[in-house]
């Protein structure tokens, strides 16, 4: 793990375990389909750039990598790879991109509420690279947090008034 990693890690995990705090899987499956529902319109007016497009495709990357971290709470067995193995292909175009985002959400969503009618156990730890143990609540404020944080990244085209 490289310097970065540590000190990102070191100041994400606390901020992700403390905003999980007292939130059930249930609510963090709503919270992320709110979440992605206010961003979507930002999504959209996404210029076609090689930044935008790394941004998705880091975004892909990182909550289908998270989601096979929640599947261990299902009975999956942990693989601890990197995330870069869950990005699209280099070359995807931008509208390839946004819709992959848009499914890899729904899929996110989909896996959060199976969670919740399983009864998985929400303090359930599954390690991650960076951050070190997150529960499967923390696991869904992470991703939440994490496209969320992240959107300041887009260049985007000017509202339409």
């Amino acid at each position: 793990m490289s310097f970065l990693q540590k000190l990102l890690g070191s100041m994400l995990g606390p901020r992700v375990r403390a905003k999980a705090r007292g939130k059930t899987i249930d609510q963090l499956a709503a919270q992320l389909g709110e979440t992605f529902e206010r961003l979507e319109p930002l999504y959209a007016r996404a210029l076609d750039t090689a930044g935008n497009r790394e941004a998705f495709n880091h975004w892909i990357g990182i909550e289908r990598w998270s989601q096979s971290r929640l599947a261990v709470a299902r009975g999956a067995q942990l693989k601890m790879d990197r995330y870069r193995g869950y990005r699209l292909a280099e070359g995807a175009t931008l509208d390839e991109l946004k819709t992959a985002f848009r499914q890899t959400r729904i899929e996110t969503i989909t896996l959060a509420r199976q969670l919740a009618t399983e009864e998985v156990d929400p303090n359930l730890k599954i390690p991650s690279n960076d951050l070190g143990d997150l529960t499967v609540t923390e696991w869904l404020q992470y991703i939440d947090d994490h496209s969320r944080r992240e959107r300041i990244r887009l260049r985007l085209a000017p509202a339409k008034a």
